[in-house]
């Protein structure tokens, strides 16, 4: 570790180093928030961090407009559940958490530039909300939890909701079919609702030093 405490490396390999660099972000940035008066509604930075080290190459503080593609035009759409009143939340976070770190100098050089990033996450905004609400881009844990709520499981009832799971597993694969297709024939219970990732949607697989290497070229 640095000796202001900063992790030596934003690409982490371990879950260890991760979690360093994922809680000095955090911090940081919380801190930068207060200090600028930037209001952030909940777990702030954890969406940016976790998409772009756990789904994407790993590297916390190299972003690109493509990595902004992949984080809230796929990702989000795909795992995540975010109200519709609180959809413009996403992308204010985001704004805010690039620009938190080209001001702090944490933004890795071989990003974009940051106005660049701030514009492109503008333009994304009517793309974002179509993607989110498009029923066809959600993965496994979101069609489940969904399912559950439009059966009457109340989102934070943990009991109902592990029901609701056995039910469902226990059930005909062609009313699991109906859900997910033929591809899944259970599913694992999703975590509370609101602006989170259900269980069922795995981080993709992490890449070799070798190929995160390859991709900083």
């Amino acid at each position: 570790m640095a000796s202001d405490g900063a992790p030596l490396d934003w690409a982490p390999e371990s879950d260890e180093d991760y979690e360093v660099a994922r809680t000095y972000l955090k911090e940081r940035f919380a801190a930068w928030c207060s200090a600028n008066a930037a209001s952030m509604d909940g777990d702030a930075g954890e969406a940016p961090i976790h998409y772009k080290g756990r789904y994407c190459d790993g590297h916390l503080t190299r972003w690109t407009r493509g990595d902004l593609d992949e984080v809230y035009l796929e990702l989000y759409p795909a795992k995540v559940i975010v109200e519709d009143d609180d959809l413009g939340s996403v992308l204010a976070e985001a704004k805010a958490f690039m620009t938190f770190l080209a001001e702090t100098g944490l933004l890795d050089p071989a990003s974009d530039q940051l106005d660049g990033l701030l514009a492109h996450l503008e333009r994304m905004d009517g793309q974002f909300r179509r993607n989110m609400g498009d029923a066809s881009r959600y993965g496994f844990g979101k069609r489940f939890f969904l399912q559950a709520v439009a059966t009457g499981v109340e989102p934070g009832d943990e009991e109902a909701m592990q029901s609701f799971m056995a039910s469902f597993n226990a059930g005909p694969r062609t009313e699991r079919d109906a859900v997910f297709g033929n591809r899944l024939p259970s599913v694992a219970a999703p975590r509370s609702p609101g602006r989170t990732t259900p269980r069922g949607t795995r981080p993709n697989p992490k890449k070799s030093s070798s190929a995160r290497r390859r991709r900083r070229r």
